[in-house]
């Protein structure tokens, strides 16, 4: 039978021990209190920020449907494809190739389904009027309204057949111009979540992207009101006549192709 004495220090060391126990509880509880009010702190954040910078959860007409993950993984693909040739050296043309053969190696069967290429189109620009209104205008949305300008000539030209051939200069001007990516983002899309953001950039001058690789302009580009165009194929735009002949040995085999495509295409309109 234990003495008084052993049953006070049993008691003791219970009591220390449970005093220890508590206290580990309550550090517990408090670390757990403090990461949970993070999380919600976080989660305002966010909620807060896509309030204000997407227009309360807009999503600019894009709408998801059964086929999303496809969509979103056919997006994916392309431009991984289109970046393959190096983000710091884009040549518009030759990248959006490389997007389209890497997308198509996998999807084949997207390329010819219409609803699906309209799906991809609404999402590339959903994605660009995003990233503009969150300020990413410099690379991201430039590069996102470019594919979407690109899905939306193929879907014109090879679905709908509404015209004869896709315009080559306007995706290559929306990776250069903020005019240009604004103006063209807020006429697609379906809300005024832009409206702000264009009244700011309304007044920045138009410019064009010259045809000629050579061009001495910085970044080929000039105002769109003093360029020149190709009157053969009414595609090709120049800053000046000097860039119009340099280029003419290069452009030549296109601007034919041009006008063959466009003398077919009115020749099976007429009655």
């Amino acid at each position: 039978m234990e003495t008084p004495d052993k049953q006070m220090e049993r008691l003791n060391i219970d009591d220390d021990t449970d005093d220890a126990l508590l206290d580990e509880a309550i550090k517990l509880a408090a670390a757990e209190k403090e990461a949970l009010e993070a999380a919600a702190a976080e989660q305002e954040e966010r909620a807060d920020k896509l309030a204000k910078n997407q227009s309360s959860g807009c999503y600019h007409g894009h709408v998801d449907t059964d086929d999303r993950f496809i969509i979103e993984d056919f997006c994916k693909t392309f431009t991984s494809g289109f970046l393959s040739l190096g983000k710091e050296s884009i040549c518009w043309k030759n990248s959006m190739t490389a997007g389209r053969n890497a997308s198509y190696e996998k999807y084949p069967e997207v390329w010819r389904d219409s609803s699906k290429m309209k799906q991809i189109m609404s999402f590339f620009l959903f994605n660009a009027t995003h990233h503009v209104l969150e300020g990413r205008i410099a690379s991201d949305a430039r590069f996102l309204a470019s594919f979407a300008c690109y899905f939306q000539e193929y879907v014109t030209v090879h679905i709908d057949k509404q015209k004869a051939t896709a315009k080559s200069t306007k995706g290559a001007e929306l990776l250069r111009c903020e005019h240009t990516l604004v103006r063209y983002l807020k006429k697609k899309i379906p809300c005024n979540c832009l409206d702000k953001k264009y009244e700011e950039v309304k007044s920045v001058t138009k410019m064009g992207l010259c045809r000629n690789d050579n061009c001495s302009l910085p970044n080929r580009m000039v105002e769109r009101s003093k360029m020149l165009y190709c009157t053969r194929c009414r595609d090709a735009n120049y800053c000046s006549r000097e860039c119009q002949k340099a280029d003419w040995p290069v452009h030549k085999e296109y601007c034919d192709q041009l006008v063959d495509l466009n003398a077919m295409w009115e020749s099976r309109k007429q009655p």
